[in-house]
């Protein structure tokens, strides 16, 4: 397990990349554009049963999945169609995924509480979360590597270490990570997205024209 200082340095690497990127047209599926989910696995999958390959939301989006190079905590891809595996968060057995929110991120919002999602790996390997909470933060400086956050529900202040450590150490769990663009700020705050793995007992509403693998 990495060093928690090496953790945090990889969070705060990311909160820079948003300072620094620059805006592009955004393209994503969404809504009626969205393809099957049989079809969008047959699109993504490659034989690699250990790679997670895209993510799902029914009627919301479907999109690609890349991990970060190696040696490289703060890459965010910049194609406007795919996530970013976080490397740091798989270091607490959870899958983080990341994105511009000018770019994928941009349909985060379009989640809604109780909804699925698909994780789809390499052999077609399919892992279904449900969304439980949406969290909203606020940077206190977004121009500093170190800045606190006020929780926009709560009011309470939050330290980056502690925020990254609420939303990143969730072990079996889905965090979906964006900026949240205010005020002509594009990295204004942060948007976190908290999934839970599906029971097997609980009711499910499977997408159109879904396959079984």
């Amino acid at each position: 397990m990495s060093h928690p200082r090496r953790v945090l340095q990889s969070l705060l690497l990311l909160f820079a990349i948003t300072l620094l990127a620059f805006p592009s047209p955004a393209r994503a599926w969404e809504g009626s554009e969205v393809p099957p989910l049989d079809e969008f696995i047959e699109a993504i999958t490659n034989g690699e049963a250990n790679e997670l390959r895209g993510i799902y939301a029914s009627d919301v989006f479907a999109f690609s999945v890349v991990s970060q190079p190696d040696g490289n905590p703060a890459f965010v891809s910049t194609q406007p169609d795919i996530l970013t595996r976080f490397d740091a968060a798989s270091h607490y057995d959870t899958t983080g995924l990341l994105a511009h929110n000018y770019l994928a991120g941009e349909s985060f919002s379009l989640l809604e509480e109780g909804q699925l999602i698909y994780l789809i790996y390499g052999d077609g390997k399919i892992e279904t979360y449900i969304v439980r909470e949406f969290m909203r933060f606020q940077a206190l400086d977004s121009n500093s590597l170190t800045s606190d956050f006020v929780d926009l529900e709560s009011g309470e202040r939050i330290s980056s270490t502690r925020l990254f450590f609420q939303v990143f150490n969730r072990p079996g769990g889905l965090t979906l990570q964006t900026c949240i663009n205010a005020d002509g700020n594009l990295s204004w705050g942060r948007l976190f997205i908290i999934a839970e793995p599906l029971n097997d007992d609980a009711p499910i509403s499977m997408p159109h024209r879904l396959k079984f693998y």
